[in-house]
């Protein structure tokens, strides 16, 4: 261990232990009644179910309002879930990889369609913001751009958010990109703009845990 370093919390390593972690966490129910950040996450035609997983572990982190799974996005198993058996399995198995634990922790509602929800959420005075690269992007940094309650609108790997979502969003930011790779993964994006709009709005007061 460098000589420099502060006195370790743990006997092994400086840095906390998963059990010192857990520790931390409150019970399943008294997480359920904390208060949750204003913004919700919409998954327009995301095809990959590692995605899935990230994103919805990337929510349960920035304690989203609400994850929405739209179109062919895949989702866990419900009680009232249409789909053959093993197609719900192997969802459900697929995501839960790189979920890990986050998913009985994320609101999350599966629809058919983007568009109608995306009105659904507008008439409720959310603010749409869809992360693309686009002729009207912002740069996501930019101050006072983010009015919520909103929700972020994140499209298919390779086509990106639909026309007619972009054309319903209020807002469109871009994350810039300084390699020559064209863009960022979509979990990688979520994160990056969740966590600059919880830095813009003081985290909406939550604390961390």
């Amino acid at each position: 261990m460098h000589p420099n370093l502060p006195p370790p919390p743990s006997p092994q390593w400086p840095a906390l232990t998963t059990a010192e972690l857990v520790g931390r966490k409150p019970e399943s129910g008294v997480f359920a009644q904390l208060p949750r950040a204003s913004i919700s996450v919409v998954l327009e035609d995301v095809r990959s179910l590692a995605n899935v997983g990230l994103i919805f572990r990337v929510c349960d982190a920035l304690r989203v309002e609400r994850l929405y799974l739209c179109g062919i996005t895949g989702h866990p198993a419900s009680s009232e879930d249409p789909r053959p058996r093993h197609v719900q399995d192997r969802a459900e198995r697929e995501i839960t990889k790189t979920a890990v634990m986050a998913i009985p922790f994320v609101p999350w509602e599966y629809h058919e369609s983007a568009i109608a929800l995306l009105r659904r959420l507008r008439e409720h005075g959310q603010q749409l913001v869809a992360v693309e690269q686009a002729h009207s992007s912002v740069a996501y940094t930019e101050a006072g751009i983010y009015r919520p309650p909103l929700a972020l609108i994140f499209g298919h790997e390779r086509a990106g958010v639909t026309t007619a979502a972009l054309q319903a969003a209020d807002l469109c930011v871009e994350v810039p990109v300084f390699g020559m790779a064209n863009s960022l993964n979509v979990a990688m994006a979520c994160s990056v703009v969740g966590y600059e709009i919880l830095r813009q709005h003081r985290a909406f007061g939550l604390q961390p845990l």
